[in-house]
C-alpha cells in the first residue's frame, strides 16, 4: 500500500459546511501509482510503503503516526541534498 500527503492550495468548503484553507494538510494510504498528481483543491504526493518504511528505519521511528509519514514524503519530494538534474545543453546551428 502506498502513503499520500495531500495539500491544500484552495480555500474551500467541504461536505460538512467547514472552512478547509490554504496549506492545511493530511496524509493516508492509498492504492494509487506513486507521483506528484493534481487533486481538485491540491496536489497529492504519493510514495511507496517502501520508501515509507526505509525512511522510519533510517531514522529510528519505531511508532507510526500521521506527523512521521508527512515527514517522509516531504523528505522524498522537497529534501535539499537531492540532485537535481543537469539541464541538456542545446545548440543552435
Amino acid at each position: 500500500m502506498n502513503w499520500f500527503l495531500y495539500i491544500v492550495n484552495t480555500d474551500f468548503l467541504d461536505d460538512d459546511g467547514e472552512l478547509i484553507k490554504n496549506g492545511e494538510a493530511g496524509v493516508g494510504q492509498c492504492s494509487m501509482d506513486p507521483g506528484i498528481v493534481d487533486a481538485p483543491y491540491g496536489t497529492m504526493y504519493i510514495i511507496s510503503g517502501f520508501e515509507v518504511k526505509k525512511y522510519f528505519k533510517k531514522n529510528k521511528i519505531v511508532n507510526l503516526s500521521a506527523y512521521h509519514v508527512r515527514k517522509a514524503i516531504e523528505n522524498y519530494y522537497f529534501r535539499k541534498d537531492k540532485k537535481k538534474p543537469e539541464p541538456e545543453e542545446f545548440i543552435f546551428d
